[in-house]
């Protein structure tokens, strides 16, 4: 598989203006560039890449974000079900997590939607390492998806937020839009 994307991010009405992604997925390799803002509207720069095994687990990820702050990075890497920091130390509390799913991009939800491999009217809770930037903390998450139609899946945040939304895939199976979140662009 080999495709690219650009998404605008709407979420943050306190930013001076949109987020931009522009992403890119050769194989099961992701690489992404993107200007983003914080929950006080200021700015900084993410980038990733992302490395997947044939089913869609990932394998390993690596982040840096820029910031007036400075810059920060993290590395994890996932053997079988364990995970590891940059510096090969385990990290238990994410231990059988099969996904990985980063804020703020829509791409993450998209290999575990084909990694499910769901039929219309299914449901799937999963465990995920979920990171959060601009400080790129990584915490374990249960999230559910089921699939509604051909291209529509239900994503539920199952940690106590209540938070859901219905995400509209495209032809190359790529999130096109997340309500009040994301647009392809």
């Amino acid at each position: 598989m080999r495709t690219t994307a650009l998404w605008s991010h709407l979420w943050n009405v306190r930013a001076p203006t949109q987020g931009l992604e522009d992403f890119r997925l050769e194989g099961r390799r992701a690489d992404s560039g993107m200007l983003a803002f914080d929950d006080d509207g200021k700015p900084y720069r993410l980038s990733y890449n992302l490395e997947y095994e044939k089913g869609w687990e990932p394998r390993a990820f690596s982040a840096t974000v820029r910031d007036a702050r400075g810059s920060r990075s993290l590395a994890l890497r996932r053997d079988g079900l364990h995970w590891f920091d940059g510096n090969g130390q385990k990290l238990p509390e994410l231990s059988g997590s099969l996904d990985l799913d980063l804020w703020p991009t829509p791409f993450t939800n998209s290999p575990s939607i084909w990694r499910l491999f769901l039929n219309p009217g299914e449901r799937r809770e999963i465990e995920v390492v979920f990171i959060e930037a601009p400080q790129l903390t990584v915490r374990r998450m249960r999230q559910a998806y089921t699939r509604l139609d051909q291209t529509r899946y239900l994503y539920q945040n199952l940690d106590g937020s209540g938070f859901e939304a219905v995400l509209t895939l495209d032809e190359d199976g790529l999130v096109n839009r997340y309500p009040s979140f994301f647009q392809r662009l």
